[in-house]
């Protein structure tokens, strides 16, 4: 049976612990010339077991260990592209390759990456926070199709939030990919943008997800909380909502928490009616505000209104990660 690293580092550690415990017998070695000789290979052979034991963990350790090279970091705000760190949902992302695009000398910039079937994400290195998102494609050798960004088509919202944005999938057995990355048509350069390729890994088991965050009381000027419900992915996928119809402007608001947000779409039925979507399952709200999709006054022979919605991705590798939806209705004025 072949040994790993970590049993083989124990054991040369094991094996070298006596030679580094045991002092040298200088007094024995003293002791008379007809053991001299031998004293002296005997304590030559203690330190070159001391010095190959040594050697040898040494290399094992700049080898690594399964734990160390697979060990990730927590990826910060602050940190720019990393190797390779975690999610709060226990989801590891690993760098496959990076790219570089200055809009000062090429607007546009092409790179090959190799993949693996995993799902493939970009994390952007922005100029600023603020900067026009560049446009990110890629073409599948031997495919007449561009793949996108998704759910949407751009780097929604990275800049500020330091998150990676899901490439759609490619077809099982893509092992190369060409990327193409230009800056966003009719704007200024906004200086040099920096750009990760990413593979991700969802968790063998689903973390339980954080509490989802509570929805405003009020939106927009005189719209009202009526009534909310949430839901736990990927166990349930829906929430339904029953608001009585008072001839008003109703709205929804529909977010996700943990590392669903923004990377789930959502699918909405007023009364079995479908309402034109899909719509990404936006972030929590913030006190900066949060967006809301006006369902507007419905039928008043209606006295009573059912919403579903359900969240939705192409993506299997989703099904094993955590989080929440979370859905509130208002009504009033508008």
């Amino acid at each position: 049976m072949p040994t790993d690293y970590r049993e083989l580092r124990d054991l040369l550690d094991e094996r070298s612990r006596p030679a580094l415990d045991r002092p040298i017998p200088w007094h024995a070695l003293r002791a008379g010339e007809r053991h001299a000789r031998r004293r002296r290979l005997s304590a030559l052979a203690v330190a070159g077991t001391v010095a190959v034991a040594v050697v040898g963990a040494g290399t094992v350790a700049g080898l690594g260990g399964p734990d160390e090279v697979d060990q990730p970091i927590t990826a910060q705000v602050t940190e720019k592209l990393p190797q390779r760190y975690v999610e709060p949902d226990g989801t590891v992302y690993r760098r496959l390759a990076t790219a570089t695009l200055d809009p000062s000398r090429a607007k546009v910039t092409t790179f090959q990456v190799k993949v693996t079937g995993k799902p493939v994400a970009i994390l952007p290195d922005c100029p600023s926070p603020k900067a026009s998102p560049a446009l990110v494609s890629a073409r599948v050798p031997g495919l007449n199709r561009t793949f996108q960004l998704s759910p949407v088509a751009f780097l929604m919202n990275s800049c500020e939030r330091g998150k990676a944005v899901d490439m759609q999938s490619f077809p099982a057995g893509t092992r190369t990919v060409t990327f193409t990355v230009e800056s966003f048509p009719g704007r200024e350069a906004e200086g040099k943008w920096r750009f990760g390729v990413y593979e991700w890994t969802a968790p063998a088991t689903p973390r339980a997800p954080a509490p989802p965050v509570e929805p405003p009381a009020k939106i927009s000027q005189n719209l009202h909380l009526v009534t909310k419900g949430s839901a736990t992915w990927p166990g349930t996928r829906e929430v339904t909502l029953t608001v009585p119809n008072r001839g008003r402007t109703v709205a929804i608001v529909t977010y996700c928490g943990d590392g669903l947000a923004e990377r789930l779409t959502t699918n909405v039925w007023v009364n079995g009616r479908p309402i034109k979507g899909p719509h990404d399952c936006a972030a929590p709200p913030t006190p900066r505000g949060t967006g809301f999709l006006v369902l507007g006054r419905q039928p008043r022979g209606e006295k009573t209104l059912t919403i579903r919605v359900r969240l939705e991705t192409p993506i299997p590798d989703y099904r094993r990660r955590s989080g929440t939806l979370t859905v509130a209705a208002y009504d009033g004025s508008m």
